[in-house]
């Protein structure tokens, strides 16, 4: 347990290294900014839940991917190979502190857009998991992209896998469509984020399903990153 946390202590400074709290600043002032300068007021609850999404979106997959392909010019994942740390404690470390500081900023643009009328604990829930699967999702595609553009061509077609959702969140298509795309899990993430605004617009059925399917994906992404990764310092160290 020592062991770990030492290596978030460590993972909290590659990452101010690397200007990970720099960008996510200036990304979630962008955001209220944006929030601020729209002459809706105030918004609609499913335009807010919107706006709560981009956040943990934009740091896990633009910014978690940045800072893994620097570590890896860095040499880092060949240095795993031949170390005694497990693969699951630098995937751990990453997902923990990652997420933290999504968390953290979601919760700024919640307050901003909403203008504080939220349910707290609602909102808690919701953005932990989303900014959990969001980071895993984003890990996941850098651990064995060996360049730039191949991060950015899978984040892309990523990204437009997990933002079709938003069509059937602001009641653009037909019901048939909305069936098919929640099987996405930023469907899930909407549900969770729009209930936190406004509970009585979703079925306590909904919200369960959600917090439930949003679960689910956690254990998914961390299976899934892990296996990338342990692949990734197999590669890398060759």
């Amino acid at each position: 347990m020592r062991g770990f946390a030492g290596l978030l202590r460590l993972e909290l400074t590659l990452q101010a290294r690397s200007f990970i709290y720099p960008a996510t600043v200036v990304s979630t002032a962008m955001i209220c900014a944006f929030v601020f300068l729209l002459p809706l007021k105030p918004l609609s609850p499913r335009l807010s839940a919107f706006f709560v999404f981009m956040d943990p979106a934009t740091i896990g997959l633009s910014f978690v991917g940045a800072m893994v392909l620097m570590e890896k010019a860095q040499g880092t994942l060949a240095a795993l190979g031949v170390t005694p740390l497990r693969p699951a404690a630098y995937v751990g470390a990453k997902t923990v502190t990652l997420t933290l500081i999504s968390f953290a900023s979601g919760l700024v643009v919640a307050y901003v857009a909403t203008r504080g009328a939220f349910d707290l604990t609602r909102l808690l829930l919701a953005l932990a998991l989303s900014s959990a699967v969001m980071v895993l999702i984003g890990l996941a595609c850098v651990a064995r992209a060996a360049s730039m553009t191949q991060l950015v061509v899978k984040l892309l077609w990523v990204s437009t896998v997990l933002y079709l959702p938003l069509l059937t969140h602001f009641g653009v298509g037909p019901s048939a469509m909305a069936a098919i795309l929640a099987i996405i899990p930023s469907h899930a993430m909407l549900v969770a984020l729009t209930a936190a605004v406004t509970p009585d617009s979703i079925s306590l059925l909904e919200q369960l399903i959600a917090a439930l399917y949003l679960g689910l994906w956690v254990w998914v992404g961390w299976s899934w990153t892990l296996r990338e990764f342990e692949r990734a310092i197999v590669t890398e160290g060759r």
